[in-house]
């Protein structure tokens, strides 16, 4: 499920104490919410400046309790502070006011439960489910798009409408806003204001190309937010944060959450890894190197995961021989009827089967101990996934029968060999038999299918199907050239 024209941020973990941590967390004063105006009010300047909003200067303190709620002229206080603060860190002017509203919980998953009513046709559903099938997130039967929709109902703590200048942030009660919430979605709202955050650059094609404009909209916003938290209780007297009890992410272990944790890994990639990569453009050239991201952004996960190395436009990767016997494309949906789910996509199938099904591909228990500085939160990098060069999944239809083709290519042979022992590896994990060359089975489960597996330098091509003899219609031509191959060689 997109949650079409809106810029969220996400419930990242709730490590730190049950006062719980809003998109990577934020400080306060303490106090059930109170923050105290001083008695020397800082005169006004005569126009505009970077650093003050409404009557209001970045550094001053400002009388603002919200233990019961905000009163109007509270929540004016604290919106006007927290622009000016977003200034002053950004070294930019909001050339627009802001609104900012309160939602509640409730209120939100009515939203997000419409809009998802309102933009899932029965064909993008089947669509979306064989994309994460694709991915053994969730088995064949499930609905991918109705669990989407559950996690951004439990997992988005605000989100900030492009073009209308108007923030909203997901309250537990009594209207109370969470600071570092706010000056995340505040820096939104001015990357709009000077970006244009509906701009051409940043239309994404498909999964992973959205993660990497992420890594910079959202990277920049968290970024900014763990500037703004550094200073509190430090240099600068900050609203307190009134404190909610939550669940621990359970990333390490125990009982799965109600929500699908593979694809809450997923989503918040680019709010891991995004901080870093603005940190490193920051680091060699201040906010001026930032800015020079939104005229070419980064176009995947994999760029926002390594922000030190170059990475250009993946190689094009092409279907080739077309379906047959019933066999047919979703056409409208993704590009061409496929997806590209990334190195982040291709990272979380790895850790899903070590966290969920105890079969530890990669050292998964690894992804709560980045070591990438003090921005980058979790670590999506692999030796199974860290090769990727471009991937394509196309799925298919036959009546109520469904079968897909995954192309992935790879930098070097090395790492397509890798993917590749890794993927064997997930097979064997699901129960799969081998029944022919490069061909395995899974018996039963939610994954029950046939899959072949096929690789030609740093190019792997896996066929997915209801029965071993629907792979050839699936993917019809592989049987054939290889046999031709053989012959070659002999």
């Amino acid at each position: 499920m997109r949650f079409v024209g809106v810029v969220v941020v996400v419930l990242l973990v709730c490590l730190a104490p049950v006062s719980g941590v809003l998109a990577g967390g934020g400080s306060g004063s303490g106090g059930g919410g109170h923050a105290k105006q001083s008695d020397n009010h800082p005169s006004d300047p005569s126009s505009d400046v970077i650093g003050w909003e409404h009557g209001y200067w970045y550094n001053e303190s400002i009388d603002v309790n919200q233990r019961d709620g905000l009163s109007k002229a509270e929540k004016k206080r604290y919106v006007a502070r927290s622009m000016a603060r977003v200034e002053h860190i950004r070294k930019q002017e909001f050339t627009h006011p802001v609104t900012v509203e309160a939602l509640s919980r409730k209120e939100y998953r009515a939203l997000v439960r419409q809009q998802a009513a309102n933009s899932n046709t029965p064909s993008e559903r089947a669509w979306e489910n064989q994309i994460w099938e694709g991915l053994f997130v969730t088995g064949e039967q499930a609905d991918a798009a109705r669990q989407q929709t559950t996690l951004m109902q439990d997992r988005v703590a605000g989100f900030y409408l492009p073009g209308k200048n108007r923030v909203y942030v997901i309250s537990n009660g009594k209207g109370r806003i969470d600071n570092a919430t706010l000056i995340h979605e505040l820096t939104h709202a001015m990357q709009d204001q000077h970006e244009r955050l509906s701009s051409p650059q940043l239309q994404s094609n498909s999964m992973d190309e959205r993660r990497g404009h992420d890594g910079l909209t959202e990277g920049e916003a968290t970024y900014v937010e763990k500037r703004y938290a550094n200073r509190c209780d430090k240099s600068w007297q900050c609203v307190g944060k009134v404190h909610i009890v939550r669940k621990r992410t359970p990333y390490s272990g125990g009982k799965l959450p109600s929500y699908n944790l593979a694809m809450q890994v997923a989503l918040i990639q680019p709010y891991s890894d995004g901080p870093a990569y603005v940190a490193s453009k920051f680091d060699s050239g201040g906010w001026s190197a930032v800015n020079e991201q939104y005229r070419n952004p980064p176009n995947s996960s994999k760029a926002v995961i390594h922000p030190g190395k170059r990475t250009g436009s993946p190689p094009p990767l092409h279907l080739g021989e077309q379906a047959r016997n019933g066999w047919k494309l979703y056409g409208k949906h993704g590009t061409n009827g496929s997806q590209t789910v990334g190195e982040a996509g291709i990272y979380t199938m790895f850790w899903y089967q070590g966290r969920a099904d105890g079969n530890p591909i990669i050292h998964w228990q690894r992804f709560q101990n980045a070591d990438h500085g003090t921005y980058d939160l979790f670590d999506y990098s692999s030796p199974p996934s860290d090769g990727w060069a471009n991937d394509r999944l196309w799925p298919y239809h036959k009546g109520e029968q469904r079968g897909y083709v995954w192309r992935t290519k790879w930098e070097t042979k090395r790492d397509a060999t890798q993917f590749v022992r890794a993927y064997r590896e997930l097979l064997r994990g699901k129960n799969a038999r081998r029944v022919g060359p490069n061909t395995w089975r899974i018996p039963k489960g939610p994954f029950a299918d046939a899959f072949r597996i096929d690789r030609h330098g740093r190019t792997v091509t896996i066929v997915n199907g209801p029965t071993v003899g629907a792979l050839s219609d699936v993917r019809p031509g592989s049987k054939a050239k290889r046999k031709m191959r053989l012959s070659r060689v002999r």
